[in-house]
Parts: structure tokens; sequence; C-alpha cells
């Protein structure tokens, strides 16, 4: 096996139903515990090492899961969004849910909301285009998933019909992560109450 197929194997386990077992669950443990060496070393500390070093996996055996700490951190990142995703589908939130969710989100993990600007920071500088095109598809997914609730909003009466749901789901995704962003350098901004205020500006005006 070449050593693009054994990095496969690795990661989807192919082979015995043991090793593919223990390939997944050693997967999502690198998964899990990078947030927790981020928080705890940020970005420039968070190394592929130091990640190793935490749960106990040499660089070398790491390295079999993911060639570089870019590649692992946008794993990180497409996993938790996954993740809130099904959680968003699954409430069935309309404008204000949809922003009650993520600000529930942001402070479950504070470090993966500072993860993520970090991220978002690294994929505009130059030579970073493989980042940049990970959140170009990021945000042109959300901003559809964040159009299908305004949709279902307006559908309900509580959107107004004068205005672009394309452009209206652009300034509720704006409206969260600058708000995200003020949360993690100041906790007593209090995000919910931005989106609030969003979500009246979205309103159909009173008779």
């Amino acid at each position: 096996m070449d050593e693009a197929g054994a990095k496969v194997s690795a990661i989807s386990g192919t082979g015995t139903r043991g090793r593919y077992a223990k390939g997944v669950m050693r997967r999502q443990q690198i998964l899990d515990r990078t947030i927790e060496v981020f928080t705890e070393l940020g970005l420039e500390g968070t190394s592929l090492r130091a990640i190793g070093e935490a749960i106990g996996v040499s660089h070398a055996a790491l390295r079999r899961y993911f060639d570089t700490r870019e590649e692992l951190f946008l794993a990180v990142l497409e996993e938790k969004d996954r993740l809130s995703i099904v959680e968003a589908h699954e409430t069935g939130v309309g404008v204000t849910g949809f922003a009650a969710l993520a600000a529930q989100y942001a402070r479950r993990a504070p470090g993966l909301m500072a993860l993520r600007q970090s991220l978002v920071a690294m994929a505009l500088e130059p030579r970073n285009e493989h980042s940049r095109e990970y959140f170009r598809e990021r945000y042109d997914r959300i901003r559809r998933d964040a159009r299908l609730v305004l949709q279902t909003a307006r559908e309900a009466g509580t959107v107004r019909d004068d205005i672009s749901l394309d452009v209206a789901a652009k300034l509720l995704i704006a409206a969260l992560d600058g708000l995200s962003t003020q949360w993690l350098l100041d906790p007593e901004i209090d995000m919910y109450d931005g989106m609030t205020l969003l979500e009246d500006l979205l309103a159909p005006p009173a008779a």
C-alpha cells in the first residue's frame, strides 16, 4: 500500500473491524483534545507535537491522521460545524432561536470560537489558499442555512416581505460573527440583545 493509501486506511480504519474502531476513536480523541490544547496554549503554541503530547500520541503517529496543523484545525471546525447544524435542524429554530443557539454555542465553546476567528485571520494572509477556500465554502453553506431560517420565518409572518433574504442572511451572519468577536474580547458583551434588535429590524412594520 502506498503512503496515500496508508493514510486513508489510518483515518477510515479500513482493514479489520478492531483497527477501524480504534482508528475512529483515536481520531475523535484528537479532534476533541485539540480545542483543549488550543485554549491553554493559543494558536502559536498549539503544534502537532504539543497536541500529540497532550493525548499521549507520538508526533509520527499523529501525522498518520493529519499532515499539518492547519489540516487538523480545519477538521476540528468541520466536525463542530456538523454537530451544530444537526442541533439547529433538530431544534427547528427561527431567527431568535438561531441567534440564541449561536450565543449558547459560543459560551459552551469559547476556545472553538477563538480558534475559528484565528483561522479566518490566517486565511486572509498570502499563500493560505487552502484555508481561504475552506472559509469561502463554509460561509456559503452558512448563508444558505441562514436563508432557509429566514424563509421559514417569512412564511410564518415574522420577516418582512420587502427585503432580500440573501442580503438579510449575510447581515445575520455578519452580526453573529461581529458580536461573537466582541464577546470573546469582553465576556460582558451580550450577544443576544444585539440579535434581538436585528430580529426587530427584520420584522414586518406594525399595522
